[in-house]
């Protein structure tokens, strides 16, 4: 057997689009200690160059094959988007970009912990729809402590640039205004309605606050916002206390933009089935005044049922992967 033989293999043996094994999904990226306090003082970074051309189109093809419209799925939290899915995060693509080493470094250095992968989505924003509004995670995690930490690393497939046809999405650095407190809201008022007490009169005050036209959100998270250019390949990361919204797609050449989300909770965050019912029930709106209604496709967190409150999401068997 020759050496062209054993390194060039017949056609049928060579390795899928999605063996990470031998199509490395996930770059290697140099984090200096100014990013890493950075991302401690904002709550957000963008991570250039993260994945590999593969990775991107596999994950491409993987959402693509899954995405329906938000309507024909009965989820109204998600009709501002084209089409959307869900349960992305147990697909073999997906678990070869959290699993991968380089992966698994960087958001290790970020973040200074170790993770839970809890689920993945993907999003198809379309230029006649907007998109979210100014919201935080308050429905991805409504099911752990307000003090234990989540994160979401937002995955762009395609390219984003604010000055042009826009897309992307726009934050608020956590040290101008943090939603720690709209967990902290949260908790108080769901153990209100677990108890079965009126919360309506704290409802209409906090949503004069966090109503779309308020001052908080025009004149200060529009004011203040940050957004940022991103090609395919690059991320960004952010905790699940920094506001952020949809940037519109505007119109142009590109038709629709494609994005994949991926969340993590901190490996020693605990079960808080009170606000778990608090955020279901009102579609992961209480923390803000307002009533969503309860979202069918959004269950991540009903699971745990052999764990009580107040338990570690890890002793439970139906916990995620811990990288």
């Amino acid at each position: 057997m020759d050496v062209k033989t054993v390194l060039d293999p017949a056609p049928e043996k060579m390795p899928s689009e999605l063996d990470s094994r031998y199509r490395p999904f996930v770059n290697a990226i140099p984090l200096s200690l100014d990013d890493i306090a950075g991302f401690c003082d904002k709550g957000y970074i963008k991570l250039s160059n993260l994945l590999t051309e593969d990775c991107t189109a596999a994950l491409r093809t993987q959402a693509l094959r899954h995405v329906g419209s938000a309507k024909d799925i009965g989820d109204t939290y998600g009709e501002t988007f084209k089409r959307l899915t869900y349960g992305l995060g147990e697909t073999e693509v997906f678990k070869s970009v959290y699993t991968s080493r380089e992966f698994r470094k960087t958001l290790g250095s970020l973040t200074g912990t170790r993770l839970i992968v809890t689920e993945a989505q993907g999003f198809e924003l379309s230029s006649d729809l907007e998109g979210f509004a100014w919201h935080y995670g308050s429905i991805s995690f409504r099911f752990i402590r307000p003090q234990d930490m989540g994160y979401s690393i937002w995955i762009p497939l395609d390219p984003i640039d604010p000055n042009k046809q826009g897309g992307g999405l726009a934050y608020v650095s956590q040290n101008l205004l943090s939603a720690q407190s709209n967990f902290q809201i949260s908790s108080l008022l769901s153990s209100k309605l677990v108890a079965g007490e009126p919360i309506d009169e704290v409802s209409k005050g906090l949503f004069k606050v966090y109503e779309k036209s308020s001052v908080l959100m025009n004149d200060i998270f529009e004011k203040e916002k940050e957004e940022d250019s991103f090609s395919v390949g690059d991320a960004f990361l952010f905790n699940k206390n920094v506001w952020h919204r949809s940037s519109p797609l505007r119109k142009g050449p590109m038709k629709t933009r494609l994005a994949v989300n991926i969340r993590f909770i901190d490996w020693r965050s605990r079960l808080d089935t009170v606000m778990y019912h608090g955020e279901s029930e009102t579609g992961g709106g209480v923390g803000m005044g307002v009533n969503w209604g309860r979202q069918t496709q959004t269950t991540y967190g009903s699971q745990f049922t052999d764990i009580g409150h107040g338990d570690e999401i890890r002793d439970s068997r139906y916990c995620g992967l811990i990288i």
